[in-house]
């Protein structure tokens, strides 16, 4: 992996069964086709889909809730899961140095960054925060013509703190 991570924040690693990472293949396959020609497709990444269902998937196994596998032309707008009456939305990335949060657009109440290992069976939970503090960030352009809000990695709440959220 890019990043060492060994530490880092208190992270949590989940390896993802196979039988998992085969379900969140196939549903990201179809979503990707789903998109494939919508306005608001920005594909940034090989497999973004599948990156992004398999940290779904580590949220699913530290939480205990059901991965969403519903497929939704206009996407899922922030809504990944519904934990203690939150939204959640997980950001999922090869190199989770920030937490980012897109200047106007939807997104959850909480926002999870999680960093997938190069052989996409592994995530580590690396933190989370409130979307309210996300949006008073510093905000820049990391490359791709979009604006993000961002906090670092190592300035963000424990994940296992998540847990016994009130």
């Amino acid at each position: 992996m890019a990043l060492s991570r060994a530490g880092l924040n208190k992270s949590i690693s989940f390896h993802i069964p196979e039988k998992l990472r085969d379900k969140a293949l196939y549903n990201a396959k179809k979503r990707e086709s789903l998109h494939k020609f919508h306005i608001s497709s920005r594909p940034l990444s090989d497999n973004y889909e599948y990156i992004g269902m398999l940290g779904e998937c580590a949220v699913s196994l530290l939480l205990g809730l059901e991965v969403d596998w519903e497929l939704r032309a206009s996407g899922d707008k922030g809504k990944d899961f519904i934990y203690k009456g939150y939204i959640l939305d997980v950001k999922t990335a090869r190199k989770p140095y920030n937490i980012i949060r897109e200047i106007n657009k939807p997104h959850g109440d909480i926002l999870i960054l999680a960093g997938i290992n190069e052989k996409l069976d592994t995530v580590d939970l690396m933190g989370w925060e409130f979307d309210e503090i996300i949006q008073k960030a510093p905000y820049k352009d990391f490359g791709y013509g979009i604006i993000n809000h961002y906090i670092p990695v190592d300035k963000l709440q424990e994940i296992n703190k998540l847990k016994y959220i009130k």
